[in-house]
């Protein structure tokens, strides 16, 4: 156990995901938009057209959440829910027109926050320290 828990990695790294969150709150709050939406959104403008199970293991969130999460950005005109033909209890979630034209402007706020984040880092130094958050996350799931 570290002498100090303050700057422990797993004290480290949860200080610096809740300031990046904070951050980006404050930044989409500019273009109207929850900080929760983004990851669906992200996973959406990949490929449109996904299940909800599909969403919610490709983000690593529970059932509950997912369901909360949808029903909001449904209501909020971010998305539309399209019934399986073949299977009743699945349907599709897709993008409206809305939200695929929010891609650029969230993307801004990503490069904002990443250029905050990551400003007195090298170039390698960013490598490096993706390459040890990939490994950090392979090795917690």
């Amino acid at each position: 156990m570290p002498d100090n828990l303050e700057h422990s990695t797993s004290t480290l790294l949860k200080k610096a995901a809740l300031l990046l969150t904070k951050q980006a709150s404050q930044e989409l709050r500019k273009i109207d938009l929850a900080h929760a939406y983004t990851p669906f959104l992200m996973q959406l403008w990949q490929t449109d057209g996904q299940t909800q199970t599909e969403l919610r293991k490709k983000i690593g969130i529970e059932q509950p959440t997912a369901v909360r999460t949808l029903d909001r950005m449904q209501r909020d005109g971010l998305i539309l829910r399209k019934a399986s033909s073949s299977d009743r209890r699945v349907s599709y979630i897709y993008l409206t027109q809305y939200a695929k034209n929010l891609e650029a402007d969230v993307m801004a706020c990503a490069q904002t926050i990443n250029t905050l984040a990551l400003k007195d880092f090298s170039s390698q130094d960013k490598k490096t320290i993706n390459k040890l958050l990939i490994t950090i996350i392979k090795n917690l799931e």
